[in-house]
């Protein structure tokens, strides 16, 4: 069985916003939303002997933890609201983010979103639909299956000093193939995946593994070139008009 989503019950800001998340959102039931009222409003007035010591906001998450693992009315929906809670939280870590939306704004007038703020849009998008990007890049995909963007400031994977248009367009590509491939975290070394780096003239994209020896052995097929990864790239890249061409097993794209 899978283990339940972190409840941080017993740290009360985290507590307090985990309760502020779960309930800034409509339900798909009007009846939903008044159950998860009445839950918080009793586990105060009515608090269990195992919710000794919690602060308010502590025992009012013990409490639809605990609703959300039972047979009550909409008990489904309580339980999937905090998991899309919990994933958010535990996605969206830095302070503040640089958002670019699908339709990318000029770097001047893009917005600045809080941690908070970020949180709550993964909670609206929903565990499947809020995804981890390299770098701690936090991309939301929309119902129209376009792409959002939120990109830790001070934590933007690049080469060099800033490369303008060369830069911007390394998110692009990031946005496109984030839904689709997995993307490597070089700044954690945690895990294999597809690497998009900035480059003069060009952005590269390629393969990286913090262990190169560990996915080379003679019965392990090479992902990026016979796993098809990098023809799966190619194409994506290429359906939204970019130019790619090939460079030592890696793929250089412009526009």
């Amino acid at each position: 069985m899978q283990p339940g989503p972190h409840l941080p019950e017993t740290d009360e800001p985290e507590a307090l916003e985990f309760l502020q998340l779960a309930q800034s959102l409509p339900f798909s039931t009007p009846y939903t939303g008044e159950i998860v009222d009445w839950i918080t409003r009793t586990s105060s007035a009515q608090p269990q002997p195992e919710d000794a010591g919690l602060s308010p906001p502590g025992r009012a998450v013990a409490a639809l933890r605990r609703y959300s693992s039972s047979d009550g009315l909409a008990a489904g929906e309580v339980a999937a609201r905090m998991r899309d809670v919990a994933h958010a939280i535990a996605l969206v870590n830095n302070d503040h983010y640089s958002a670019e939306p699908a339709h990318s704004a000029p770097r001047d007038a893009r917005q600045i979103a809080s941690r908070h703020e970020v949180r709550r849009l993964c909670v609206t998008a929903g565990t499947a639909r809020s995804l981890a990007g390299p770098g701690r890049a936090v991309v939301i995909v929309q119902p129209s299956d376009e792409h959002d963007v939120y990109w830790p400031l001070g934590n933007v994977i690049r080469t060099g000093p800033r490369l303008g248009a060369e830069e911007r367009l390394g998110r692009e590509v990031l946005a496109i193939l984030a839904p689709h491939v997995r993307l490597a975290d070089r700044l954690s070394c945690e895990g294999s995946g597809v690497l998009v780096q900035t480059r003069p003239e060009a952005v590269e994209v390629a393969w990286w593994s913090p262990e190169p020896a560990a996915e080379s052995g003679a019965d392990i097929p090479d992902p990026w070139t016979l796993g098809g990864v990098r023809s799966l790239c190619s194409t994506l890249l290429r359906s939204e008009g970019m130019t790619i061409s090939q460079h030592t097993g890696a793929l250089l794209v412009s526009r």
